[in-house]
């Protein structure tokens, strides 16, 4: 047996195995697959996308924030109109345009941002969310409710809307109720 075989067998051998394990091969190879770094999930539509989707729900459980970024890689502003859910009711607020090329991100505490009130999932579920725009085709995404704990602890909720009093003008005196502490005492 030569020197050569050896080596020749051991080449052969790495070969197969290399071969026998797909590494990086074919169009369902690991290092082909879209891979999002964070804990939410990511969704594109022409030239949208949506990256990293998730909510957080609040510690009462009935409400959450929508946490994620809206990337426009158009050459024009895009409006998003709706953020929708099969968990709760969403308020968008703030300003709903992805100007062209920019990142929108929305969160608590952001200029933009979604928030669901009523909503029905608990921590580990997943949901559905449904991010529509003015032009773009709407993205469907599938995410989970996280809770609002460890890395999303200081993720806060928005107050509860409140309703604006109607204008009713001033009070008259029969709409007033006297202040017991003022009223005379009949001892």
């Amino acid at each position: 047996m030569s020197r050569r075989q050896p080596t020749i067998l051991c080449a052969t051998l790495v070969a197969v195995v290399a071969l026998a394990t797909g590494c990086s091969s074919g169009f369902d190879a690991t290092a082909r697959q879209s891979y999002a770094p964070a804990g939410g999930v990511q969704g594109s539509s022409g030239s949208m996308r949506v990256l990293n989707a998730l909510v957080v729900a609040a510690d009462d459980g009935g409400s959450g924030v929508v946490l994620m970024a809206v990337v426009n890689a158009g050459a024009e502003d895009e409006e998003i109109t709706s953020v929708e859910t099969d968990a709760g009711t969403v308020e968008l607020t703030g300003s709903a345009t992805v100007p062209a090329g920019e990142t929108v991100r929305l969160g608590a505490g952001s200029d933009t941002s979604a928030t669901v009130r009523d909503l029905t999932a608990a921590p580990g579920e997943e949901i559905r969310v449904e991010v529509t725009f003015g032009g773009a085709e709407p993205i469907r995404l599938r995410t989970v409710v996280v809770p609002a704990t460890g890395e999303y602890a200081s993720v806060t909720l928005p107050p509860e809307p409140t309703p604006s009093p109607s204008p009713s003008g001033p009070a008259t005196p029969a709409e007033t109720t006297p202040n017991p502490i003022s009223s005379p005492s009949t001892t």
